[in-house]
């Protein structure tokens, strides 16, 4: 800033029409240079003036969009930071839900395993299994005393009808011989049979109440374990159903990731643009304060050249009358000159005192303007810092949030697992059991068959022995 800076008007300039050419001459002092110079330094000074206007009206428009596109963004900041504040509260009802279905099924999983661990029903189908191998044994052991049974009536039947042979061939030697000889054979042991066949009937009976008893409790465990199958489908599906659902979280975190990444980078953008807009600031604070500082030194100037002008003038007054007349007497157009060009100094002097107290009013309150500015942007960016650091808070608990997401699936796959594999040993435990019911079915259809054919053989016998019987009679 240079002293052309300085605002001269020509309101002291007579008119030119009006004024004699002798009254037009230039003082040859020190405060003549005002009339020579104001001219080219008032159109220059026009000119830059209103250059600088239109600079501070430029900067002050600028200032204003700034302003306003901040205070757009701050509120753009503003509504994101409330849905993203929606969205966690959304994520963090859903984790709450997520966690109590998880628990649920660990519950539930921990149920089946107690449940297949101490099945009190499986193991009475074992004891009952156990009991029934004992009881196909001893009808075994049965089946074979039987036989040897058989055998010996086989044995005891064949020598009866030898002695009936023999005593059929043998004459007879009169009534009472016969009779004795009727009397003399050995009567059929048929009490020997009859308890034993009625005591295999009733062992076939048990073991029919117990093979019906085993057929019931093996079908209400297979309804058992049909229901426990139904669950396990509904439990694959839940899963399914959670696995879907954090498929569409991890989208929606990814979104949020993506969303949370263009605000870092906007609100960087942002801290950049203010922190530019700061040092514009500075820069302009600087700038008026040089210029203030370079009115205040012109000011100074003036004041001293109005005083030099002043002793000059009071030193010619108080010339002694000697140097008068030494000195040429000066004309009497000189002295109006002299009082003019004084009254001119003056006025143009009070005009600068207005005019620099006008400036400094203005630029004082341009200062005072661009410093509640700068307070209102410093302000702005520090609620674009806090908003910062919640959104960096808010991202890391929604990161945090995410790994404990991943975490719990993990378990829910562990778990789905665990569910798969006592599926397998289930359909494993249940095709035993069947294989088991089949080979006790087929060893008790064999055993009836075996027992049929014997007791339609002593049936026989013993009907072929009854009609024989009479005809000896």
């Amino acid at each position: 800033m240079s002293t052309r800076n300085i605002m001269i008007t020509d309101l002291d300039q007579p008119d030119p029409e009006h004024q004699p050419k002798r009254n037009r001459k230039v003082l040859q002092t020190l405060s003549g240079n005002f009339n020579r110079r104001s001219r080219s330094v008032e159109v220059e000074v026009k000119q830059r003036s209103e250059q600088q206007s239109a600079k501070d009206r430029k900067k002050d428009r600028s200032f204003n969009s700034l302003l306003q596109a901040k205070e757009q963004q701050l509120e753009q900041l503003l509504q994101r930071l409330a849905t993203l504040h929606r969205y966690n509260e959304q994520f963090a009802k859903e984790n709450e839900q997520l966690r109590t279905d998880s628990a649920d099924l660990e519950r539930r999983l921990a149920e089946a395993e107690l449940r297949v661990a101490n099945c009190s029903r499986c193991q009475q189908l074992g004891q009952r299994l156990e009991t029934v191998l004992g009881q196909n044994r001893t009808l075994a052991a049965d089946v074979d005393m039987l036989k040897t049974l058989v055998f010996r009536l086989n044995v005891q039947i064949e020598n009866y009808q030898d002695q009936r042979r023999h005593g059929e061939e043998a004459p007879p030697a009169g009534g009472v011989t016969s009779s004795t000889t009727s009397l003399s054979c050995p009567p059929l042991p048929t009490h020997t049979l009859g308890p034993l066949l009625q005591a295999y009937d009733e062992s076939l009976r048990d073991k029919n109440a117990l093979l019906a008893q085993f057929n019931t409790e093996f079908e209400h465990f297979t309804g058992e374990l049909k229901r426990a199958l139904e669950e396990n489908t509904k439990l694959l599906q839940t899963q399914e159903q959670l696995r879907r659902d954090l498929g569409g979280w991890r989208e929606e975190r990814v979104c949020l990731q993506a969303q949370l990444g263009v605000c870092r980078s906007k609100a960087e953008a942002q801290t950049r643009k203010t922190d530019l807009a700061k040092e514009k600031l500075v820069e302009v604070m600087h700038c008026y304060e040089q210029r203030t500082q370079t009115l205040l030194l012109d000011m100074d100037h003036l004041q001293a050249a109005y005083a030099r002008t002043k002793s000059e003038l009071a030193a010619l007054k108080s010339a002694p009358p000697s140097v008068a007349v030494t000195i040429p007497v000066p004309t009497p157009s000189a002295a109006p000159a002299d009082s003019e060009a004084v009254i001119q100094c003056k006025a143009l002097l009070e005009q600068l005192r207005h005019e620099h107290a006008r400036e400094r009013a203005s630029l004082q309150d341009q200062l005072q303007a661009t410093n509640a500015r700068a307070v209102s942007l410093a302000r702005s960016t520090e609620k674009a810092k806090h908003g910062r650091d919640r959104l960096k808070a808010r991202l890391r608990m929604a990161l945090q949030w995410a790994q404990k997401l991943e975490a719990g699936q993990v378990e829910v796959q562990d778990t789905y697992e665990v569910v798969r594999r006592l599926e397998v040993l289930v359909q494993h435990k249940e095709s035993q059991l069947r294989g088991l019911h089949a080979r006790n079915a087929e060893e008790l259809d064999k055993l009836r068959h075996k027992l049929q054919q014997k007791d339609e053989t002593i049936k026989t016998l013993l009907r072929g022995k009854m009609e024989r019987r009479p005809a000896v009679d």
